[in-house]
């Protein structure tokens, strides 16, 4: 094996110039910055979320399904299997 290519440390990786520098120095991009929303923005999501799933239970006790067999994961009252 090539002696320019020796095994580096873990955390460590050789650049296109042949310098060597740890993962964690590079600089962020600007894809990788998380976009912070406003806590009005949360409660507005949260309360969408909730608004929406009172609905499915409210047509789905009005379909006669009981609450607790309603299937959370979907966004019509359906009955979970058994």
């Amino acid at each position: 094996m090539n002696k320019t290519f020796k095994e580096l440390r873990k955390g460590y990786h050789r650049m296109p110039d042949g310098s060597i520098m740890k993962d964690s120095d590079h600089p962020k991009k600007e894809e990788d910055e998380l976009d912070e929303v406003s806590p009005a923005q949360r409660r507005a999501r949260k309360q969408a979320s909730l608004l929406k799933t009172m609905a499915k239970y409210r047509q789905a006790s009005k379909m006669g399904i009981p609450a607790s067999q309603v299937n959370q994961r979907r966004s019509s009252p359906t009955r979970k299997k058994t």
